[in-house]
């Protein structure tokens, strides 16, 4: 969930979208597809779904019967941009979870996403409280950004609090009575990276609504990021876990 990204809005036709994005919806896709979870499932809820990229990327598979995605950005007039420029979706916006929680009460399967969200939170048990509250039988997938010792000012720009490693948080979810299912690292080539800028002591000053480097290098970020990301899941299945710029959990209740 980075706010600044809310700036392009306006602009839709013209901006493109940085390799982070695309390759991180791609890794989620990923997941969900070897997920024993059994699609369509009744909800998705995207927390911090920014822009709602991602979450109409699951509308277009069909993946749920009803979606809806929240983030603090969302004011009457950013939705109804929103809406516009999806050519007003079923995804139905809300503001912030307990919002959601006390609108939408029936019960029904939900696969929740909460991916970069966690980290801009001071204290988790803003939304882990209230994610609590939920009836059995929902899914919950956690992306977080990993390793504090790559943490710079580039984080500070994002408005991160902190960094992670899995074990970190695999033991706030398991406080919080989640069970975990499934859980590993993603983009080992960007740590690689991480760690070069910060032995040079160079700071990124790109964020995701500035990208402008052009269709070339874009798609070639994007094929390396895709090669890494096959790369870790096969050796995944071999049980070997590489570390990499972020983490993740699936979680059942």
């Amino acid at each position: 969930m980075d706010l600044s990204e809310f700036s392009r809005l306006e602009d839709k036709a013209n901006y493109q979208r940085h390799p982070w994005e695309t390759s991180r919806k791609n890794v989620l896709h990923t997941f969900l597809k070897q997920a024993k979870i059994k699609f369509p499932i009744d909800r998705i809820v995207d927390i911090g779904s920014g822009d709602a990229y991602v979450i109409h990327t699951l509308v277009e598979k069909g993946l749920a019967r009803e979606y809806y995605a929240i983030d603090t950005a969302y004011t009457p007039e950013v939705v109804a941009q929103l809406k516009k420029n999806n050519n007003n979706s079923k995804v139905v916006y809300f503001q912030n979870l307990r919002e959601y929680l006390s609108t939408v009460t029936s019960e029904k399967p939900t696969l929740f996403l909460c991916m970069d969200v966690l980290e801009h939170l001071e204290d988790e048990k803003i939304i882990l409280d209230d994610l609590n509250k939920e009836s059995n039988d929902n899914y919950y997938f956690f992306a977080v950004p990993a390793f504090q010792s790559v943490f710079s000012s580039h984080d500070v720009l994002l408005g991160h609090y902190r960094r992670y490693t899995l074990n970190q948080l695999k033991s706030v979810l398991n406080h919080n009575q989640f069970k975990i299912i499934d859980k590993g690292y993603y983009f080992t080539s960007l740590l690689i990276f991480r760690n070069l800028d910060k032995w040079l002591k160079k700071d990124k000053k790109e964020s995701i609504d500035n990208w402008d480097a052009g269709k070339f290098k874009t798609g070639l970020i994007n094929t390396m990021l895709t090669v890494d990301f096959k790369i870790s899941l096969l050796l995944k299945k071999i049980g070997i876990t590489v570390p990499g710029l972020s983490c993740y959990c699936l979680c059942k209740k």
